[in-house]
């Protein structure tokens, strides 16, 4: 266990819970050290599926403040352009797990943190469900944010929720595709287990139906490919943030939300 992850064996799944600073706020850190928490889970060939909850109150608010700073005032710096690349690789490792990926979540998604939920493959809403996207913070999306949008939410939403700046809470949340349904935050983490031992005691046929769905989904962008469209968009916003603004407009909610609990 470390002071950004748990993880711990449930039956045949895995379960892993984020208790990451900052109400999960991304960090590079924190991307490498969940990362290899979904690679080892879906190493372990007795492991069906994965379970994400958190012990915060909000889900994830976003890219950690100092790594917008960062970027902002020097996006093509070696460290600070590697540092944004493992939180982004996070998403390419969710997104090409063995083994499917249930989450639970609730409180604030905000920018990135909308990514982390889809690149699960399924998701259950808590009652106090707020997303917004990237406006939030007034930079172009990155980590493959765009695709993910299309691909998993209903048609309309995409664009709602990238272009217009509307928000995604527990009464659309079903309807939007974010998630298959809406539960009372007290019965979130029950759900998401439930549905996470649903995958079956036959980890080698979830293994099996989860690559056949991946190869089904193989003529829409790969996450590599979504990560790498946007990427030097979402440089240049940042970059011209921080030149008009000295960076304080990259500067997310986060700040505002309480700590994680």
């Amino acid at each position: 266990m470390s002071d950004l992850i748990s993880t711990q064996r449930r039956g045949s799944f895995a379960w892993i819970q984020l208790t990451a600073p900052r109400s999960n706020a991304l960090t590079p850190e924190f991307g490498v050290a969940l990362a290899d928490a979904v690679r080892e889970a879906g190493g372990d060939r007795s492991y069906a599926a994965i379970a994400i909850t958190t012990t915060a109150r909000n889900f994830c608010t976003g890219a950690d403040i100092s790594v917008l700073d960062a970027v902002g005032n020097d996006p093509l710096e070696e460290e600070n352009f590697a540092g944004l690349g493992r939180i982004y690789e996070l998403f390419c490792v969710m997104q090409r797990s063995p083994i499917p990926i249930v989450a639970g979540v609730g409180g604030k998604v905000l920018g990135a943190g909308i990514n982390l939920a889809l690149a699960c493959d399924l998701r259950i809403a808590a009652d106090d469900l707020d997303v917004r996207g990237f406006g939030v913070a007034g930079v172009h999306p990155g980590g493959g944010h765009l695709r993910m949008l299309d691909r998993n939410l209903a048609p309309g939403w995409g664009a709602a929720v990238a272009l217009f700046g509307q928000r995604i809470d527990a009464s659309t949340a079903a309807t939007s595709g974010f998630a298959i349904r809406t539960v009372p935050r007290t019965e979130l983490v029950e759900a998401v287990l439930g549905v996470a031992a649903a995958a079956g005691d036959d980890p080698a046929l979830a293994r099996k139906v989860t690559e056949s769905l991946r190869a089904s989904q193989r003529t829409d962008l790969t996450p590599e490919a979504g990560v790498l469209l946007e990427r030097a968009s979402q440089l240049w916003s940042l970059r011209r943030k921080a030149q008009f603004t000295g960076s304080a407009a990259t500067r997310t909610v986060s700040q505002k939300v309480e700590p994680s609990a």
